[in-house]
């Protein structure tokens, strides 16, 4: 954005939608308004806490990944004297931390993120991007961590308005297990979200490939939504050293 510095006389080669009259007038000579450009900026993390963010098949959980990604953006944002600020949903908005500045500030919001029992299980991204856009009038970079297991469709409309207003950038967290099923034979598999049991033959080759095939088409149709609105998304994983994602995304 642009915030006022000052009034200076006019110059030659000054555009004339800035002159302030009100000062020309007083002054009897022509004044314009001088405009800067504001450095501070806001940086929104919009954090998944939901029952989901609690699986990890290798060293850690997607909550931690979420945590540690967390803790890096906050800390380059106030290295740069940016302010920020903490959202963190399930199926609904569970806590809002208002943008500040400061150490002790973002070693609170890394708490939050990994501390926090949140009172939903499921998962409602559309839900966080409404309340975001209701508390943050002016624009912010805005980083969604999330596994966004929730289907596409329920948050395209939030998406896009959201999208328009702030500069967002999709965090996707996954886990290998949920993209490669490993030979484990019968297994009992429980739905963190919801609670449902479901038996899997994981010995049979056909059906790993399947589960392996479905995952994949809905990881690309996630990328394609973002795509469509013009949203760089950065893809990590448990495990993984996503220090390197990050940097690759902000070159």
């Amino acid at each position: 954005g642009m915030s006022f510095d000052e009034v200076r006389l006019y110059q030659p080669g000054d555009e004339i939608r800035f002159i302030d009259w009100n000062v020309s007038a007083r002054a009897r000579d022509v004044y314009v308004k001088r405009f800067v450009e504001e450095r501070e900026l806001t940086v929104m993390l919009v954090v998944d806490v939901s029952r989901s963010l609690r699986f990890g098949s290798y060293r850690q959980v997607k909550r931690d990944v979420a945590a540690e990604l967390g803790a890096m953006l906050a800390f380059s944002a106030i290295r740069n004297n940016d302010r920020v600020g903490l959202i963190l949903f399930s199926d609904r908005v569970e806590r809002f931390v208002p943008p500040k500045k400061g150490r002790k500030h973002v070693l609170r919001l890394i708490m939050e993120i990994l501390d926090f029992e949140p009172e939903g299980t499921g998962t409602d991204v559309g839900a966080a991007l409404e309340y975001l856009s209701r508390v943050m009038r002016r624009q912010a970079v805005t980083f969604v961590l999330s596994d966004f297991q929730a289907p596409v469709d329920g948050y395209l409309r939030p998406l896009r308005i959201a999208s328009r207003r702030h500069d967002l950038v999709p965090v996707v967290i996954r886990d290998a297990m949920e993209n490669v099923l490993p030979d484990l034979g019968l297994v009992l598999m429980e739905d963190l979200e919801t609670g449902e049991l479901v038996w899997r033959d994981t010995g049979s080759r056909a059906a790993r490939a399947a589960y392996q095939l479905e995952m994949q088409g809905r990881h690309q149709q996630l990328l394609q939504v973002f795509r469509r609105h013009k949203l760089d998304a950065i893809d990590v994983a448990t495990g993984g050293r996503y220090d390197q994602a990050l940097v690759q995304f902000f070159q």
